[in-house]
């Protein structure tokens, strides 16, 4: 499986200036003054020039996979990542979307999503059929919480028990977000090397050859 993090992010930008700034945020907090992220004007942001750039810098790489399908979170950031890192594959192979692999639930807009009926519209050529809702509400049902660390293992575990272990392809590249990763490396799999399980960069791409152990 080679998983790819999204590049830059507007959602990245405002925080890591908030940072520069000495401005410290609280993710847990529902205050724009306290976490620039619950702005309203932050729901399903999209790539920086930056984030763009580093994920056309990624294409070369992914050229020399050979993924048999490409399954994409739902948010604009992870579609415009792939378009662009996986862009040699896109019509090659299926592309699904799916709820399993997005961020983090709850809270924080910038990982509220638009209506599949929007995003399918702007990218007919990928299958969202896999999503169950049109609306995000998946999302709204945390209210003003974040999804727990055991909620978030628990999605990512059944995503990969039962969705990516049935499907048929052995080579699968998926394009998602870095608190999901690190969760899924060091909460969910059981992964010895620590270089493995450590933080992704913006747009990096990491294969890893999973075994299912019943």
């Amino acid at each position: 499986v080679h998983f790819q993090r999204h590049g830059q992010g507007y959602y990245n930008l405002i925080c890591d200036m908030w940072r520069e700034a000495g401005k410290p945020i609280d993710f847990d907090s529902s205050d724009p003054n306290l976490n620039p992220v619950v702005r309203p004007e932050f729901l399903d942001p999209p790539l920086t020039a930056l984030g763009m750039q580093q994920c056309s810098s990624q294409r070369k790489l992914c050229s020399t996979l050979s993924p048999e399908l490409v399954i994409v979170s739902p948010m604009l950031r992870c579609i415009q990542t792939a378009k662009l890192s996986f862009r040699d594959h896109v019509g090659r192979v299926p592309w699904i979307s799916h709820e399993g692999c997005r961020e983090e639930l709850g809270l924080l807009v910038g990982n509220k999503r638009r209506s599949i009926s929007d995003i399918r519209a702007d990218y007919p050529e990928i299958d969202f059929s896999p999503i169950k809702y049109d609306e995000d509400v998946l999302w709204d049902q945390y209210g003003d919480r974040r999804e727990t660390l055991l909620e978030k293992s628990d999605r990512i575990y059944k995503f990969l028990t039962e969705y990516v272990r049935t499907r048929p392809e052995k080579e699968i590249a998926i394009v998602c977000h870095s608190a999901y990763l690190f969760t899924l490396l060091n909460a969910v799999m059981d992964i010895e090397e620590e270089e493995l399980r450590s933080w992704f960069l913006t747009s990096e791409v990491r294969s890893l050859q999973m075994t299912f152990i019943n």
